[in-house]
């Protein structure tokens, strides 16, 4: 009879396999931040499959790559910029347009052109757009301490380094709402979904 472990590596490599996890540490991931990226991909991969599920076209692989390349950045610095500069390092490797703004828009609910000359960056919008760069967004909000858990530890986080009633928590939940009513689905519903799965 099939373990536990058996089923879960299983159902982890239906997601990710041996190629891309060496990719990820060709990159210079180091494991924690592996291990965040798998998280962030396995909650976007299953938004995707709800909002399949109800007709939206999605590119199901730009969700999957971006979502694991989307901390890239976090093998430079782990500032607010890591968005920016992973969107950079994945520009000079080549990747397809798509992927690189899915990491440089997920920080946060995004930053504004303002915002980006406050914090050093080149002055443009780095707020999420496309269905894929907002599912990616979306789905990192529900990793903390490599743990899937619910949005309110990261918009609690966020509430303590920006305030209360911050433009980044407005933007999340906004995206959130979008996500929802796209899936018909809430997302607690289906973070709900993956600990059982994780836990079966």
């Amino acid at each position: 009879m099939e373990n536990t472990t058996n089923r879960r590596r299983t159902r982890e490599e239906t997601i990710v396999n041996d190629n891309i996890i060496n990719e990820l540490r060709d990159f210079g991931y180091n494991e924690y931040l592996i291990k965040h990226s798998i998280l962030v991909a396995k909650i976007a991969n299953k938004i995707v499959q709800y909002l399949k599920k109800n007709g939206c076209i999605v590119d199901e692989t730009a969700v999957l790559k971006g979502a694991l390349l989307h901390d890239v950045g976090r093998t430079i610095e782990h500032s607010v910029r890591h968005g920016y500069l992973g969107g950079e390092i994945l520009r000079k490797k080549g990747y397809e347009e798509k992927i690189c703004l899915i990491a440089e828009r997920h920080v946060g609910g995004g930053i504004s052109k303002e915002e980006s000359v406050n914090l050093g960056m080149p002055p443009k919008d780095y707020l999420p757009v496309s269905l894929e760069e907002k599912i990616v967004c979306l789905a990192d909000k529900y990793v903390e301490d490599n743990i899937i858990s619910s949005i309110e530890k990261t918009l609690s986080k966020l509430e303590q380094q920006l305030g209360k009633g911050n433009i980044a928590n407005k933007r999340i939940l906004e995206i959130k709402r979008e996500i929802e009513g796209l899936m018909q689905k809430k997302m607690d519903e289906l973070i709900k979904e993956i600990s059982e799965e994780e836990n079966y």
